[in-house]
């Protein structure tokens, strides 16, 4: 059983920005994780829906921020990248500040899909109060130098997750990564698309699902090892 609960908290332009804040017990947990969808990817879809299984199931308290990335902030879509990374930063900084200001949490993780990476590399792995968090970023934007250059930069674990035939996948970039970011964990499936499946092949797909389950669930028992020997 689990206990969801939902908030709301006032974000840029006086919009209204709405979580659910589940925990795994009628206790709050000593660990939370902050999950950012995708801007077309939302909580029940597969590697969100199967992620906060996986979370739950160790204990780890969840808030999924219900974003919707850009939706009444004008021009967003016409604005520079670095722009609009500014303004979902700021949301979502806004967001994790007031959760943390009512439920203190002793280790705190962050996860996001596609546009919803932006703000973990981009921004919240930056502040000095989440130096010992760690990450998860499912299908990030590497073809943009703003995100590769704060992927560089980080220090924290994280574990990073791209599809070889997602648009967004860049070969420079992953290579960049590999020889100098030894924190930064990385699972490339071959051939998933941006929605990490495998074309029209079901079997593919779902080996991928598995895997990615699997592997996350090595990171995130590590991380959590961590935490407790701290």
């Amino acid at each position: 059983m689990v206990y969801p609960k939902t908030g709301s908290v006032i974000v840029r332009h006086g919009r209204e920005m709405t979580y659910t804040h589940i925990q795994a017990n009628q206790t709050p947990s000593r660990s939370v994780c902050f999950f950012f969808p995708g801007a077309s990817y939302s909580f029940d879809r597969p590697y969100l829906y199967y992620s906060t299984m996986l979370f739950l199931s160790k204990q780890v308290d969840l808030i999924h921020v219900h974003a919707e990335y850009g939706k009444g902030i004008p021009d967003f879509e016409t604005s520079s990248f670095a722009k609009r990374s500014a303004w979902i930063s700021e949301d979502m900084q806004t967001v994790v500040s007031q959760v943390l200001d009512q439920q203190v949490y002793e280790r705190v993780f962050f996860l996001g899909k596609s546009l919803g990476t932006v703000p973990i590399a981009c921004s919240l792995l930056k502040e000095p109060r989440f130096c010992r968090s760690s990450a998860i970023l499912l299908t990030p934007l590497l073809r943009e130098d703003l995100v590769v250059a704060d992927l560089l930069a980080l220090e924290q674990n994280v574990f990073l997750v791209s599809g070889t035939a997602d648009p967004h996948y860049h070969q420079p970039a992953i290579e960049r990564i590999m020889t100098s970011k030894p924190n930064i964990h990385r699972y490339l499936p071959q051939n998933a698309k941006h929605s990490l499946d495998i074309g029209l092949q079901v079997d593919l797909s779902l080996q991928v699902l598995q895997s990615i389950m699997e592997e996350l669930g090595c990171f995130l028992d590590k991380s959590l090892d961590i935490c407790s020997t701290n």
